[in-house]
């Protein structure tokens, strides 16, 4: 009778979760998720710092506090109903591991969460290199660059019937075109993107028969 109450008791506490990855962006809200079951009453929740176990957030009692860490005054929710933190407007600080603590009558469970931090991709740069006026329009050189890492680089651009694009797929980075002088000017767009993120800049030079040269190394 006694080993059949231990392995009850030993049923009812549930292993801790693997780790989880969240991805966060400078300023933006992040929830962690708690993993806690939908039918549960949760009678606790505690989140910490996994790094030195500090308790940022708790629910106990019926009570929330979560104004417990000076760095996170004002930035944290904690639902009560599904256990799950929300941080406001991210800094690179908040990129570390999350432990969660939960309790409902005599049945626990505890999981990880890992967070990172990452920046959101910068607007490109565009630089008119060359803008020399031809017979009909315009020949233009246009650059493309950004200070993020390992991006793609694409150019859009509108009309489509108002120019001839000599590189944009080759090298994206540059863009020999020549603008026909239709009175209508030409928006180039250049679009960094990296996973599923994307950023834009556009511009519409004049085609209007004043040569323009810039010497800014691309």
């Amino acid at each position: 009778m006694r080993l059949g109450v231990v392995l009850t008791l030993l049923l009812q506490v549930a292993r801790a979760q693997p780790l989880a990855e969240v991805i966060g962006y400078l300023g933006d809200t992040i929830v962690l998720p708690s993993g806690a079951d939908p039918s549960w009453n949760l009678s606790k929740i505690e989140w910490s710092t996994f790094s030195n176990t500090t308790w940022i957030a708790t629910y106990r009692n019926g009570k929330k506090n979560i104004e417990r860490i000076a760095r996170y005054k004002g930035r944290l929710g904690l639902n009560s109903i599904t256990g799950d933190l929300t941080i406001r407007n991210l800094n690179r600080e908040d990129a570390r591991e999350y432990r969660v603590d939960l309790s409902q009558t005599s049945t626990h469970k505890s999981g990880k969460t890992r967070l990172t931090v990452r920046q959101h991709l910068q607007k490109p740069t565009i630089r008119t290199l060359f803008n020399v006026p031809e017979e009909g329009g315009c020949l233009m050189v246009l650059s493309c660059s950004s200070t993020d890492d390992s991006v793609d680089l694409s150019w859009q651009v509108e009309p489509l019937t108002a120019f001839d694009a000599r590189n944009a797929k080759t090298n994206p980075r540059v863009l020999v075109t020549f603008v026909n002088s239709t009175g209508n000017r030409v928006k180039f767009t250049c679009t960094s993107s990296k996973a599923t993120e994307k950023a834009s800049s556009a511009v519409a030079p004049r085609c209007d028969g004043k040569a323009t040269m810039s010497m800014m190394s691309f």
